[in-house]
């Protein structure tokens, strides 16, 4: 009997019917910050920023200890971090048409005037491999690049000539290697440093992803899904948590999800 339980178990794996390990992260609850937050985002070391309903922004630690606030305020609303260099923080405020940046405490540096620019319809901001800034324009649906002094560098030309349907950008993320458009419509395009079109990435109907060097990440279905832009190969991880997960991000071994009451961090 014993030798015919073990026949049985080699033919079964030679059929491709042996059992599948999970492949999952093993994710450990870390933290729940007790914040009704606006919009948050994450720097490659892991600490979190985190913009209030009143429009305060926090920065967290990547185990949940509050490291510093910023005291310099607009009257306007902050629209977007990015936080992809932790030692120059970009703050993005739409309805004024104003990019500040600050420092890794939050402390006020500069301030970026896209109407300087020639830039009135901005729509989204990232951080520019070499330090300056990344500006989707509405006005003539151009990617733009500008330089601390509001001139602009390089442009991507109307990227209607790329996409067959209406435009619908909702972020830009460069991670030093590429600059990835956002559009929940057409999918996610894809742009050397310079510019330059490449191809369009089909993940489409997601406003909100996080790029990593190789990979990028989003959450759908109750899953994270993650994406290798070089391969195309794609993977799923089931969460450790998908009730009323508002937004997503993945970094430096922590999951961070955003609730309604509350911002939860794991590690993996």
């Amino acid at each position: 009997m014993r030798k015919l339980i073990v026949v049985l178990c080699i033919v079964f794996i030679q059929m491709g019917f042996a059992p599948k390990q999970d492949s999952s992260p093993k994710f450990v609850f870390i933290n729940a910050l007790k914040i009704n937050a606006k919009y948050f985002q994450t720097d490659n070391l892991g600490n979190l920023y985190v913009v209030t309903q009143t429009n305060q922004l926090n920065k967290y630690g990547r185990n949940g200890k509050i490291l510093g606030t910023l005291n310099y305020n607009y009257t306007g609303s902050i629209t977007q971090i990015d936080a992809s260099n932790p030692l120059q923080i970009f703050v993005f405020y739409r309805e004024l048409n104003k990019v500040i940046y600050l420092d890794n405490n939050l402390a006020y540096r500069g301030e970026i005037d896209l109407n300087k620019a020639n830039i009135m319809q901005a729509t989204c901001i990232a951080r520019a491999y070499d330090n300056n800034l990344w500006v989707f324009d509405l006005g003539d649906l151009q990617l733009k690049k500008i330089n601390e002094k509001s001139i602009v560098e390089q442009t991507s030309g109307n990227v209607r000539q790329y996409v067959n349907h209406d435009i619908a950008v909702c972020g830009v993320y460069d991670n030093n290697d590429r600059v990835f458009v956002i559009d929940s419509i057409n999918g996610i395009l894809l742009f050397d440093v310079f510019g330059s079109y490449l191809k369009t990435i089909p993940i489409k109907g997601i406003s909100d992803v996080k790029v990593a060097t190789k990979n990028i990440y989003y959450y759908g279905y109750g899953k994270i899904n993650q994406y290798n832009w070089q391969t195309a190969l794609s993977n799923s991880f089931l969460m450790p948590d998908t009730v009323r997960v508002q937004k997503m991000s993945i970094e430096k071994e922590r999951l961070y999800l955003q609730k309604p009451d509350s911002i939860y961090i794991y590690s993996f």
